[in-house]
């Protein structure tokens, strides 16, 4: 129990150092964790199991509230300290759906038990994906372990917050924890978390009191005088419920026959709950009950508020005795400065309020309204107007922040604060608020939402030149996000020539969109032309959206020419754009961010790339942008294949399935399905391949593809995948012809980055029809190629045929890679270190078959790790065991499925085990 009682001054010394100075800042309630109270009990069983879990490295304990969850965290943060080990604490709330928020205030959690964080948070505001791989690398690099306590998680719901939380569970250093209290199951990788070991899950069944703790509470700290079979029957129809049991004591202290009140004691939590608390609401003053029920309203109280919206002069009188009768008041503040109301009875007493004083509702979320802008603080300051119905009052104020608050990238919360009002008419007469609101629906939710709303704007007459710019320059927009790029071109060329000069923003915007439009017609000039028009038409206070998308343009562009180099330049540069510019918009960048994460994939940075997509395929999941979707997932799920977990990568490429078959993009489906048959492919399994190509998409869509340089299809095509299949199939002379002149066309179209891929499938096309001179010059001018612009999982991703022939390169006369003083030779060296999967050899009995010399191909850690493998390991336990780091046990995996000729860990288990290795 936490939630009432005297509070215990609980806070690490390096946490207290943090502190000192932030305690009366809105931070400082947030990273200073609740006081224990006298009456709680010690869990010591739950609490020994998540002290002696060192090797997990999240530990949720999820469960309803009023279950204890916050108690254990307290008792266990406790114990870590006791035993020397930093801890840190961060609450959770609403708000922290803001990214940048999120990051500000993770960072200053870990602050004190990760060096460097400091200078981190002193970054210019809305640098938002600076600050997060500063956090996430200072705690990769931090040599020792610690405990980072998370709670309320249940207030975090944003996918890119989350998606960030994922990632620091993954760079965790060795012995570090999150310690996460949740009401549900929260949308992490709780699944890969369990399946390695490194999830310790405690439920409500676990949180429970069991008969004795609850003896120990009611008798021992709560005081009670009660028989031994009236605590057993209390304890069977709480169920061991802590806050039941806490409330039950409550309403225990004034009763004569205890034994009459415990007899009627049923039901179920609801109904318990709302018993209880209406029974300990009754026992209060007129007075206690009448501020109980105003102040539920706000969701932090503190005296001058609380003044002003309940009507009184001693407010911070009332909160002191409100804390010390325990009335479910917690600080925020070690020092009691500030409150909030235990969660589950501010739902009772806002109900409570609707049902006895309803009209009065309106009146206090007024004041606290006024309160807030006193205090130069909009966003509350709208949120109560709002609440208050106080359209007059919050119009203003949305008037005036709204478009600051859009360039914040506050999507969510414009979304949630304006899509009623438009919908009771509100919004008729602020027709720049309903621009807004497009924009916010479409950054947040996707275009197919946003579509009405354009819908909605164009049914009306434009009061401004402003206005009508924006809503025009929506409309080519939505239609490059749903895949109708025909349909924008003619439309956005005939807007950009209409704009009035002065919509700066609006038309850079446009100039953005026409940009994307030529490169995608294979204009690449024109493209170039007009992302340098965007860069030129900045407002007076550059806005950072428009900069990163038009570096993104012209990145795009240097992509499908083959300038690697140019576009990863670019591409950073994009991404980290407004270092100077508070005004981001995450959206923006998560467009850039897919990009760079596909440059930095194709430059074999794959850490890099996991990393920035495991921030954006979150986000563009909800937005749904066909390119985006296609090439994030695509580009994932080819780093965890490589990482050797093909369940995974199958998962990534089924997600992006039901994103397309979700939003009607038979693009993305399609997509999903060609990069199945490219692992097929690889693999060998050509029959499944086959079958799979039948179902990539209609002549239609594929005949719309080919004249146009689509990002996600500049090389993944229906008709290229095909070709894959048929030279490992035995058919190469049936695609020979087809992809010699797709390679002429490619190359006088500039598009190189397409043309590497055809030579590479070309030249294997050739050498399994013997032509063995012209497959070595393709691939000898595709490896300059690659090693002039850093190309390296284009020939990678090719699979094991290709690793022969380049094997069969580098052993011959290297005239053809004499070039760039021997960079070709050192490209194609590098080439050849990659571990990549031979083809496929015959198999018996459903097993692949080693090689007779493979055993002693195998090192005696690449033995030692098979073996742990087949005793059930997993890749961390295995590391912890021979004290390496996963990645190098993911190395040596790789390694054996090249040395055995297997596509995964249990495959490689199975022959080992068939050939006698294993006992």
């Amino acid at each position: 129990m936490t939630t009432e009682g005297p509070r215990l001054k609980l806070v690490s010394t390096a946490t207290q150092a943090v502190h000192e100075g932030a305690r009366a800042s809105p931070l400082a309630a947030k990273l200073n964790p609740p006081m224990p109270t006298a009456f709680e009990i010690v869990r010591a069983e739950v609490g020994e199991k998540i002290f002696n879990a060192g090797s997990a490295r999240l530990v949720l304990l999820r469960a309803p509230a009023g279950f204890g969850k916050t108690t254990v965290m307290l008792q266990v943060r406790h114990r870590f300290e006791e035993a020397g080990l930093p801890t840190a604490w961060l609450t959770l709330d609403r708000a922290d759906n803001d990214v940048g928020r999120f990051l500000t205030v993770l960072a200053a959690a870990l602050e004190p038990l990760v060096p460097g964080l400091a200078r981190a948070r002193a970054a210019p505001a809305g640098n938002l994906e600076e600050l997060a791989f500063s956090v996430i690398d200072h705690v990769a690099a931090h040599p020792a372990p610690f405990a980072l306590f998370l709670d309320d998680f249940e207030a975090l719901q944003n996918p890119v917050a989350l998606g960030m939380v994922n990632e620091l569970i993954d760079q965790l250093p060795r012995g570090a924890q999150l310690i996460v209290g949740s009401r549900g199951a929260p949308e992490l990788s709780l699944g890969r978390l369990r399946a390695r070991g490194r999830l310790l899950e405690v439920e409500p069944a676990q949180l429970r009191f069991s008969v004795g703790e609850a003896e120990g509470f009611l008798r021992e700290r709560r005081r009670l005088v009660l028989e031994t079979e009236d605590i057993v029957r209390l304890h069977r129809s709480t169920e061991g419920w802590a806050a039941a049991l806490w409330l039950a004591s409550v309403s225990l202290e004034h009763r004569d026959d205890p034994g009459q009140f415990i007899a009627g004691f049923t039901g179920s939590n609801a109904a318990v709950v709302d018993y209880l608390v209406e029974d300990v609401l009754a026992r209060q003053t007129e007075d206690v009950r009448g501020f109980l029920l105003r102040s539920s309203v706000l969701t932090v109280l503190n005296a001058s508020l609380c003044n002003l919206v309940c009507r009184r002069e001693d407010s911070a009188a009332m909160l002191r005795s409100l804390e010390q009768a325990h009335l479910f008041l917690i600080p925020l503040q070690p020092e009691g400065s500030g409150y909030r109301y235990h969660g589950m009875f501010a739902e009772f007493l806002r109900a409570l309020l609707l049902r006895q004083y309803p009209d009065e509702v309106p009146g206090l979320h007024r004041s606290a309204a006024r309160w807030f802008l006193g205090e130069g603080r909009p966003v509350p300051a709208i949120e109560h107007a709002l609440a208050a119905g106080e359209v007059s009052t919050a119009l203003p104020l949305l008037n005036e922040h709204a478009q600051a608050l859009l360039d914040q990238g506050r999507m969510r919360l414009l979304s949630r604060w304006l899509d009623p009002l438009l919908e009771c008419g509100l919004l008729d007469e602020h027709p720049m608020l309903q621009v807004v609101h497009a924009w916010a629906v479409c950054f947040a939710r996707g275009p197919l939402a946003a579509a009405p709303l354009l819908e909605r704007l164009e049914q009306r007459a434009d009061p401004s030149e402003e206005v009508k710019a924006h809503r025009l320059a929506m409309k080519p927009l939505l239609m490059v996000l749903t895949d109708r790029t025909d349909e924008a071109t003619e439309l956005a060329s005939a807007l950009l020539g209409a704009l009035p000069t002065h919509v700066s923003f609006v038309r850079g915007f446009l100039e953005i969109i026409l940009a994307n439009l030529a490169m995608i017609a294979g204009h690449y000039h024109e493209a170039l032309r007009y992302a340098d028009a965007a860069r030129s038409h900045q407002p007076e206070h550059r806005s950072s959206f428009n900069f990163t998308l038009s570096e993104a343009a012209e990145a795009a562009v240097d992509l499908t020419q083959g300038r690697l180099r140019k576009a990863l330049a670019r591409l950073r540069l994009a991404v980290n754009a407004g270092t100077h510019d508070g005004g981001r918009t995450t959206n923006g960048n998560a467009m850039a961010g897919v990009l760079f994460a596909e440059a930095l994939f194709e430059a074999d940075q794959l850490e890099q790339a996991e990393r920035l997509l495991a921030v954006y395929i979150p986000l563009i999941r909800h937005v749904g942008i066909p390119d985006q979707l296609i090439l994030a997932h695509v580009v994932m799920a080819r780093i965890v294949q490589d990482q050797g977990d093909a369940d995974h990568a199958l998962q990534l490429l089924a997600e992006l399935e039901h994103l397309g078959h979700r939003d009607g993009l038979p693009r993305v489906v399609a997509g999903a399905r060609l990069e199945r048959v490219r692992m097929l492919v690889t693999e060998g399994r050509l029959g499944r391949a086959r079958a799979e190509i039948d179902h990539c998409g209609d002549k239609a869509l594929w005949a719309r593809v080919s004249r146009s340089s689509l990002r996600a299809n500049e090389v993944e095509t229906l008709a290229l995948t095909h070709a894959r299949w048929a030279v490992q199939a035995g058919h190469a002379a049936e695609v020979v012809a087809e992809l010699r002149a797709e390679l002429d066309v490619a190359e006088r179209a500039q598009r190189e980055r397409r043309a590497l891929t055809l030579r590479l499938v070309l030249a294997q096309a050739q050498y399994k029809l013997g032509e063995r001179n012209r497959a070595m010059r393709l691939l000898a001018k595709a490896v300059c190629f690659g090693a002039a612009e850093g190309y390296v999982r284009a020939f990678l991703v090719e699979g094991p045929l290709l690793l022969v022939m380049l094997q069969d390169l580098r052993s011959g006369p290297t005239d053809l890679l004499d070039a760039d003083g021997g960079a070709p030779i050192a490209f194609l060296d590098r080439l050849l270190r990659a571990p990549v999967a031979p083809l496929p050899q015959p198999t018996v009995a459903g097993a692949v078959l080693p090689p007779a010399s493979a055993i002693d191909a195998l090192t005696k850690k690449e033995l030692q790790v098979l073996r742990l493998v087949a005793e059930g390991f997993s890749n961390d336990q295995i590391g912890e065991r021979m004290f390496v780091a996963e990645t190098t046990i993911r190395t040596h995996l790789r390694n054996i499925n090249v040395k055995l000729d297997t596509r995964n860990r249990m495959e490689a288990v199975q022959v080992a085990r068939r050939a006698g290795w294993l006992a």
